[in-house]
């Protein structure tokens, strides 16, 4: 089994996904802090982190400032990598809904730095295919000013939900900074085979969640935020999927996140070396 207490030259880089190491369930109150969260990581052998918009000004809030926010990163060698989650842009409602989160984001972006910020729709609708497309271009501008791209994710119950559609609406952009965002669960439960990641529009595959559970066929959203396993715990195809992305050109940073009650009742630093050990396990079989 591969040893996530360190990295060498030529081991992927693994980044903590927010949900990870919170500690709780979604839209719940993070159990673990950002320096509880960042300390784990780094001792699981994780290069990076991921924020969502909220908790800049939760963590301030609760008396750690950007100053202190940047020391925690310098002094665990981390890196702030992904920024969840811009949704409410592709709907009718979208340009004024997605404004108070754009601001957020680059908020966070300026304090902390970032790489990627993931992007989709939580709810369901009429999706106008074309007016997303123009939505998410001009977002995609707007957030590369300060050097991050997009990573478009689609869920099976929601305006955007499968693979293609996300794809479509990124090729009808024309960005060149937005792409993909490959959640292992999502995208097998989405209905998606590795076929899908041939000829990809835009940056292409932009980021991948690690994870893996069981496969679903109704009440995805309970599902999804429940019994997103550790990657090879489950049904799902990880180490096949792993290879395609990266023969489709994406080589890293490898985010992992899971969610399930029972991994969310671990303390933060037995949550943190289980992700790390399980995702370098896949990939480690992915390279093989």
């Amino acid at each position: 089994m591969a040893d996530p207490s360190g990295t060498g030259p030529g081991d992927p880089e693994l980044v903590a996904s927010f949900f990870t190491l919170t500690g709780a369930g979604f839209g719940q109150e993070p159990r673990h802090g950002f320096v509880q969260r960042c300390e784990a990581a780094a001792a699981a052998g994780f290069a990076g982190i991921g924020l969502h918009v909220d908790d800049l000004a939760r963590t301030r809030e609760a008396g750690l400032g950007t100053d202190g926010m940047r020391a925690t990163l310098r002094s665990t060698g981390l890196r702030l990598v992904e920024i969840e989650f811009l949704g409410d842009w592709a709907l009718d409602a979208g340009e004024t809904a997605s404004a108070a989160t754009v601001a957020g984001i680059e908020a966070v972006a300026d304090a902390l730095g970032g790489r990627h910020v993931t992007a989709g729709e939580f709810g369901p609708g009429d999706l106008d295919v074309g007016r997303a497309a123009r939505r998410l271009a001009a977002l995609a501008e707007r957030l590369d000013r300060r050097g991050l791209l997009l990573a478009v994710e689609a869920f099976p119950w929601s305006a955007l939900p499968d693979v293609a559609t996300a794809l479509e609406v990124v090729r009808r952009s024309g960005a060149a900074t937005a792409g993909l965002m490959v959640d292992v669960w999502h995208f097998f439960n989405g209905g998606a085979d590795l076929g899908a990641l041939d000829d990809l529009p835009g940056a292409g595959v932009v980021a991948v969640q690690l994870n893996d559970g069981p496969r679903v066929h109704q009440d995805h959203l309970s599902h999804a935020r429940a019994a997103r396993k550790l990657p090879g715990e489950g049904e799902l195809d990880v180490v096949g999927l792993a290879r395609a992305v990266t023969a489709a050109g994406f080589d890293g940073p490898w985010c992992v996140e899971v969610n399930t009650p029972e991994f969310r009742a671990l303390p933060v630093e037995v949550a943190a070396r289980a992700a790390a050990d399980a995702a370098l396990t896949v990939l480690d079989a992915a390279r093989g």
